[in-house]
């Protein structure tokens, strides 16, 4: 099964006190309370004191940086996906921050070691520490911000689901509230792994069912506008490298009732859209809502005109609501996937 490629991440913490007060209580626990004697074993103490806390320090941050995913290895829908719901740029940015962050705890650790060994006095040891505890929590501090922000956007990471690349898949698409999300729960209803799934405002539905032995993965998309490619926002083009990088056919319904809120001609053109962009897809029509008793003649006009603009020689009508032509339509998307 594939795993969502962010699953295994160590999430940053809110804010770089998580870390310190974390190291330090452990590190005053563990070691300043043992007793020492003399300056010989003062030193000794000490130096496992700064050596706790700042690898402590190093492997918190490091186990950071180093649990995600480099983006440029990503399959190329999440590597697009990834750029449309944060700042690829500057996540890079923060994550090169918190690993020269850590080079600079260990720069430090290593100057103050031998300043400890070079010490000759008790009181020149309290000195030293207290240059210690300064210089790191000013590296700590500088940190805030960006592990804040690194947080924030793993956390929208985080939420992506697992979808298979290399599963069957069908992309339902087409405008907003034409019965695409009633399709996905209509034709999977038997399998309960259909969940609904966040992206910011809006959501994407994913469907598993079971055909002859395969596996095929169902997505449905949020609505697309009438609008050009350059103008599409960010959660439209969530739909649209759905459709470039997974689809193995996409369902492109709509609305003649157009109860949707759209007028059929731009629904239409919504269609023309996706067909003119990936003609290297095959692509299935069907018209919803035909339980709301849509004029025959204006089904036909639909139909024509969507025959003489793309040469698809059938154009479905089915119910989502009413479960009308649901098996019908979905054998047909089977049979042009060749699974039957």
């Amino acid at each position: 099964m594939v795993e969502q490629p962010f699953k295994h991440m160590r999430l940053a913490p809110k804010s770089y006190t998580n870390i310190t007060e974390s190291v330090l209580k452990k590190a005053k626990t563990r070691i300043v309370r043992v007793k020492a004697r003399d300056i010989r074993a003062k030193k000794k103490r000490e130096l496992k004191y700064i050596k706790y806390i700042f690898e402590r320090t190093v492997t918190k941050i490091k186990k950071i940086y180093t649990s995600i995913p480099r983006i440029d290895n990503l399959h190329p829908f999440y590597k697009s996906l990834v750029s449309l719901i944060i700042d690829v740029d500057r996540f890079r940015m923060d994550l090169a921050i918190l690993k020269s962050s850590t080079e600079v705890l260990n720069k430090i650790l290593r100057e103050e070691s031998r300043k400890i060994r070079r010490a000759k006095t008790i009181t020149e040891l309290r000195e030293i520490r207290k240059e210690v505890i300064g210089r790191y929590f000013s590296v700590m501090k500088r940190m805030d911000d960006i592990l804040n922000r690194v947080r924030g956007m793993q956390l929208k990471l985080i939420k992506l689901q697992a979808i298979d690349p290399t599963l069957i898949t069908i992309v339902v698409a087409g405008p907003p509230n034409v019965g695409k999300s009633s399709f996905v729960r209509a034709v999977s209803r038997a399998k309960p792994e259909v969940r609904e799934y966040p992206f910011t405002t809006k959501s994407i539905t994913i469907g598993h069912i079971f055909k002859e032995g395969y596996k095929i993965q169902i997505l449905d998309t949020p609505g697309l506008l009438d609008r050009p490619l350059d103008k599409r926002n960010p959660i439209e083009m969530q739909s649209i490298i759905s459709i470039k990088y997974l689809a193995s056919i996409v369902l492109v319904l709509l609305d003649p009732s157009e109860t949707c809120g759209y007028p059929i001609d731009y629904q239409l053109n919504v269609l023309y859209d996706i067909w003119n962009m990936f003609k290297n897809i095959p692509i299935i029509i069907a018209l919803n809502k035909i339980d709301l008793n849509i004029d025959r003649e204006k089904i036909d006009k639909i139909k024509s005109q969507i025959i003489e603009k793309t040469g698809i020689n059938e154009v479905y009508t089915v119910s989502t609501e009413k479960k009308i032509n649901i098996d019908k339509l979905f054998q047909a998307i089977l049979n042009k996937i060749k699974i039957s």
